[in-house]
């Protein structure tokens, strides 16, 4: 039977918490013995420095500072010493000094090491109980360490969002996970109910790719005037972690993308089954207050009287099956949620301040029902991983997502009062399948091919700005011209890459390269933009036809001492557009191009968990069929549109230090600066007047920039905990030309709505009592004014808010080893706020949820 490789939430936790945790069956320890042949990942000297002291403290040590896996049961390190190890050593002359005199041996596999007391206790273990004879053990994985804590050893800007903080602060949306990341921001999170991710003022347009299991099932959809969304759907029941790069990403999902990568990874069977086990499951269930339960389409009165907590309607479960095999493993899962209109918060500004004159924040007043933001989805899941032998395994996935929704045209939520109402609710279907396909026999081969495929099929209303009049006043009724607006996109990628590892005189070296390559094909259909169902309207005609991003990158990494490294990569990636639209108003079908994008970067590392970097990285984001060909947003299409370049350059400090007060505290500290430089960037201008034409085209711009400072920490000392995270952006500009840069953005440019606040910051502290049963902790979070003033031409169209401080609040027990209890409280002290970038929308007032969990 091969092992089972666990990934611990954090290098430190308590005793009690890691036996909790761990648990991987004693059958799996039984697993028949491989010889003892040296390896090279074995033998490769490396800079080993592991002071005396616990030798629990050591092995967690010597698992960050190799490539070893090391799988032993806690007792058998209880209260022994190490008079620890230093200097040039391989992992396995590491471990040997480590263990010496502490009577506990080891066997090697590859690079699994087994620890073991001991002839004596292996026998007398046999001999015990069923009870002591599965007793848990404990898993470290060595090498980069638990994924929580990569982006605190990573040369750039990462960070990865964890189960425990999606379930922390689940939030009223899917957008809301992104809530403790620095310079990440979901915009429009509470009018549409989808994932629109903003990276450090990119956005839209596809700046940004949102990949669930390596696809990429995003949508862009226009919103009038404000511009357009990215549009991504998962349930967060579903998710098992989010990792996001920032800026030009290596690897096949930074193909064609200069703004960063968010990779959302969906659950497999070990989320769900317990280590040592081979069958378990999951069963969640919650509700919420502060919702309507029902509310009536085209309705303009707004209600105030929120459903009780206990109506059984609003509320979400799920449920989640799974196993693990020797060969296989395969899980199952359904998620089910319904939420009606919130209501927005009692107390706090209700206007803005703009050229000593006073405006609404939004047409919702102060504890009323905000409409246009229910949601209603289904989601399943399937996935299961063939393991052929220990080098070859074959992942297969299916992802299912239904949901109708409210949203609407910003120009609904600002053009006036009078025509300010519920309209009718938007769908989607979205569907993807994944197949990934792994071969790791050695150092020299890690081969990975993946193919995928998505579909979306979408529904969204474009809602006239009409006042609707009732058949009781008016004899021939006039309800407004709610015209959907269909699409549907099929799309198709597949990748392939390999990982070499070599061993040389001047130091180890690692070589990452492969291709990519995907087609999008967007079928959309003309609609009508009216103001009453019985106008004529216009015709709008969205993009129909297909982008194609190929792609090849290669990136190595030298550790020339063991303090000193460095990065390199390379990547070419080419495009082209292909327009199968109805018609063509500037002759141009097809268009292509292409560009070599550079990065580099070096690491500095004077002592163990402190590293200094810097680097620098290039990317292409091509032009998108909106912006190009066809386009059903009042724009010309401009078919001569550049690819928009990122050249962006950070420095940046990462700390990772366990045992710095305690033997048992861990530090993470990562401090970057970052200048994001865009060169050709895609920006809406006024067009030359031609009467009859739309008054709005695509033009480059000569520049963007964006800089600041970004900060991630956190302190764990087991009873007590604190989290923070700040974004600061220090300068900006757009500059139309190289000699006219403004601190403005272009008047009535789409980036007047992606414009992120000056500054964001963010505390959580938290506890853990009662033998880590229970933990409990408020997290608090302050926005600053947005980075860029407005124009008075844009005002109207541009979504504001003010400064604002919020306060959420958690609770975990663990009533037994399987039944946990959650209770949290989104905006704590009713605040009446617009969300940074979320348009005219309130946020949701004080909201309680409750969620059960059952795992068996």
């Amino acid at each position: 039977m091969s092992l089972v490789e666990m990934r611990l939430a954090g290098p430190v936790l308590s005793r009690h918490l890691r036996m909790a945790l761990a648990g991987v069956s004693l059958l799996a320890g039984m697993a028949p013995a491989v010889a003892q042949q040296p390896t090279a990942v074995q033998s490769r000297a490396a800079a080993i420095s592991i002071p005396a002291g616990p030798l629990e403290t050591a092995l967690l040590s010597l698992g960050r500072q190799t490539d070893l896996r090391l799988v032993y049961r806690s007792e058998i390190t209880t209260g022994k010493t190490t008079a620890g190890a230093t200097g040039a050593l391989s992992p396995a002359d590491a471990l040997a000094r480590l263990l010496a005199g502490t009577g506990i041996s080891y066997r090697i596999s590859g690079n699994t090491v087994t620890l073991d007391a001991g002839a004596a206790s292996a026998t007398s273990a046999v001999g015990e109980d069923a009870d002591t004879t599965l007793q848990p053990i404990v898993l470290r994985d060595g090498g980069s360490g638990a994924a929580a804590d990569q982006p605190y050893e990573t040369p750039g800007s990462t960070d990865y969002i964890s189960r425990e903080e999606i379930e922390r602060f689940r939030g009223s949306s899917a957008g809301d996970i992104f809530k403790n990341t620095p310079g990440v921001i979901s915009a429009n999170s509470h009018n549409g109910g989808s994932v629109n991710v903003n990276i450090r003022g990119l956005q839209g347009q596809n700046r940004v790719r949102v990949a669930i299991d390596g696809t990429q099932q995003t949508t862009t959809t226009w919103r009038g005037y404000a511009g357009v969304d990215d549009k991504t759907y998962i349930d967060p029941d579903l998710i098992g972690g989010v990792s996001i790069s920032k800026g030009p990403s290596g690897g096949a999902a930074g193909a064609g993308v200069n703004g960063g990568v968010v990779g959302i990874r969906t659950l497999n069977a070990k989320d769900i089954v317990e280590d040592g086990k081979q069958y378990g499951g999951r069963l969640r269930i919650g509700a919420q207050d502060n919702t309507t339960s029902d509310f009536s389409i085209n309705s303009q009165v707004q209600q105030t009287d929120p459903a009780g907590f206990f109506d059984f309607r609003n509320g979400n479960g799920s449920v989640a099956l799974a196993t693990v095999q020797d060969n296989f493993d395969f899980v199952i899962a359904a998620a089910r949620r319904y939420r009606g209109n919130y209501f927005a918060g009692e107390k706090g500004p209700t206007t803005y301040r703009f050229n000593n004159r006073d405006y609404l924040l939004s047409y919702t007043k102060p504890g009323e029902e905000v409409f246009n933001t229910s949601a209603e989805s289904t989601s399943f899941l399937a996935k299961g991983t063939l393991y052929f032998d220990d080098a070859q395994s074959l992942e297969l996935g299916y992802v299912r997502y239904e949901s109708t929704f409210g949203e609407a045209l910003p120009s609904l939520l600002f053009t006036q009062d009078e025509t300010f109402r519920q309209a009718k609710l938007s769908s989607v279907v979205t569907d993807t399948f994944t197949a990934r396909y792994r071969y790791n026999p050695d150092d020299l081969t890690d081969l990975k091919v993946n193919a995928w495929m998505s579909i979306v099929d979408q529904t969204n209303i474009s809602t006239g700005l009409a006042f609707y009049l009732p058949p009781f006043i008016t004899p021939t009724t006039r309800p407004p011209g709610d015209d959907p607006r269909y699409a549907m996109t099929h799309t198709w990628g597949g990748d392939i890459s390999n990982t070499s590892k070599f061993d040389t005189d001047y130091g180890n070296v690692s070589v990452n390269y492969g291709a990519s390559y995907l087609i999008e094909d967007i079928d959309s259909r003309p609609y009508l933009s009216r103001g009453y169902i019985t106008d004529r309207g216009v015709l709008m005609n969205p993009s129909i036809g297909s982008r194609e991003i190929s792609s090849l990158f290669a990136a190595g990494e030298w550790e020339a001492t063991d303090w000193l490294t460095f990065n390199a990569g390379l990547r070419y990636d080419h495009y082209r557009l292909e327009d199968d639209g109805i018609t063509s108003t500037t002759g141009v079908r097809e268009r292509d191009g292409g560009r070599l994008n550079p990065s580099i970067s070096t690491t500095i590392e004077p002592i163990d968990g402190l590293q200094f970097y810097a680097l620098y990285a290039e990317g292409m984001r091509p032009p998108t069929m909106r912006e190009t060909m066809g386009n059903d947003g009042n724009v010309t299409p401009n078919p001569y549109l550049k690819a928009e370049v990122a050249k962006n350059w950070e420095i940046g400090v990462n700390l990772s230090r366990d045992g710095l007060i305690t033997d048992s505290d861990s530090a993470r500290l990562k401090l970057s600066y970052f200048n994001n430089n865009y060169t050709d960037y895609i920006s809406r201008v006024p067009a030359v007047p031609v009467p009859g034409m739309p008054v709005f085209t695509f033009d480059n711009l000569e520049k963007a920039r964006f800089s600041g400072v970004e900060v991630s920490a956190a302190y764990d000392m087991g009873m007590f905990f604190v989290e923070g995270s700040l974004t600061y952006y220090t300068d900006y500009a757009f500059c139309r030309t190289s000699s006219t840069c403004s601190d403005t953005t272009v008047d009535m440019d789409y980036a007047a709505n992606h414009m992120p606040p000056e500054i964001m910051k963010r505390l959580t502290i938290g506890t853990r009592l009662f033998d880590d049963r229970l933990s409990a902790g408020i997290r608090v979070t302050q926005a600053g004014e947005r980075l860029s003033p407005v124009t008075p031409s844009a005002r109207q169209y541009t979504g504001m808010w003010v400064p604002y401080t919020t306060v959420d609040a958690f609770a975990t027990y663990k009533i037994t080893d399987n039944l946990t209890f959650d209770l949290q409280a989104e905006n704590l002290t009713d605040r009446y706020y617009i969300d940074a970038l979320d348009g005219w929308n309130p946020a949701p007032g004080r909201t309680i949820r409750a969620m059960l969990t059952a795992k068996f």
